[in-house]
């Protein structure tokens, strides 16, 4: 059985892992690492909540660290990934868990990257707007949005879900043309809003000290395993690029993978996965039991 981890991006409520994972002893120092990285208690408001949470800046490392939170558990359960694969802000996870950084190094990218991507949603306002629909209804959705104001393609989340990205006159026209749904995020995120964040991002990544990958990673950007060399400039230039999510979900289906795991909340990407690749075995694992019953279900395979 081929195992691939996958890891949800933001847009997502809190809370996003159970307690009984966040006071482990091997939660500490990565939830250490999110308080140092953003400068507050990040397990505090990962217990109680908090307005906190819907700043980008806060809201990254606090996610990516909750998520290695869980997939370090996993890990000492003994579930070892052959691929790994991250939703947009998800690949800062995952280039963790494939073994190729540091967890507290993959915090701190995500701390920068809740920053630059802060700056400039206040520099180039916007958000986005999901399109419910095939390629006819996108089409709709780009000419109505373009006729008024900016609007790109974000993300291909299922054939027949795309999200787009833009000025507010171009998502009102969306929102109004199409099926759709305005997301609740911060900014005009994937998308050439956030041009100015790429090259501070991708200088930081790639001073990143690189680790041996013990799993193959697979690029939002490209839809396609990646070489590591190549990881911090993918990663930066995701920022201005759609999630190629329906194509990375079949390199999965091509390099074999069979179980699909999803680290932390996984009910968006669970259902994401079901709408592309159909019945697959795909597990959600966000609290302790999760951890329990997916290794035990791994070992009894393994042992028949």
């Amino acid at each position: 059985m081929t195992t691939a981890l996958l890891f949800a991006g933001q847009g997502i409520d809190p809370p996003w892992v159970a307690q009984d994972v966040l006071v482990r002893p091997r939660a500490q120092p990565l939830l250490a690492a999110a308080a140092e990285a953003t400068g507050v208690d990040v397990a505090r408001l990962l217990a109680r909540g908090g307005r906190e949470l819907a700043r980008p800046a806060i809201l990254q490392p606090a996610l990516v660290a909750a998520c290695l939170c869980v997939a370090a558990e996993l890990a000492d359960a003994g579930v070892q990934p052959a691929v790994v694969c991250g939703h947009s802000l998800g690949e800062l996870a995952a280039w963790a868990a494939g073994g190729q950084v540091a967890a507290h190094d993959a915090i701190a990218a995500a701390a920068l990257r809740g920053r630059v991507m802060a700056r400039e949603a206040e520099r180039h306002p916007g958000g986005m707007v999901a399109v419910h629909g095939g390629p006819a209804e996108l089409r709709r959705a780009l000419t109505a949005g373009r006729a008024c104001g900016s609007l790109v393609l974000a993300a291909e989340n299922a054939r027949d879900e795309h999200v787009v990205s833009g000025t507010e006159p171009a998502l009102a026209a969306v929102l109004a043309a199409v099926p759709s749904t305005r997301l609740p995020v911060a900014g005009a995120w994937h998308s050439p809003a956030m041009a100015g964040a790429v090259d501070e991002l991708a200088a930081a990544l790639a001073a990143v000290p690189a680790r041996p990958p013990h799993a193959v990673f697979v690029a939002n950007r490209t839809g396609a395993p990646a070489a590591p060399a190549a990881l911090p400039g993918l990663l930066a230039g995701q920022l201005v690029h759609p999630v190629r999510w329906v194509t990375a979900l079949g390199a999965l289906r091509a390099l074999g993978v069979t179980r699909h795991v999803v680290v932390g909340p996984g009910k968006l990407v669970r259902a994401l996965v079901r709408r592309t690749l159909g019945d697959v075995a795909i597990d959600i694992v966000d609290s302790m039991g999760d951890v329990a019953r997916v290794a035990d279900r791994m070992r009894a395979r393994v042992v028949v």
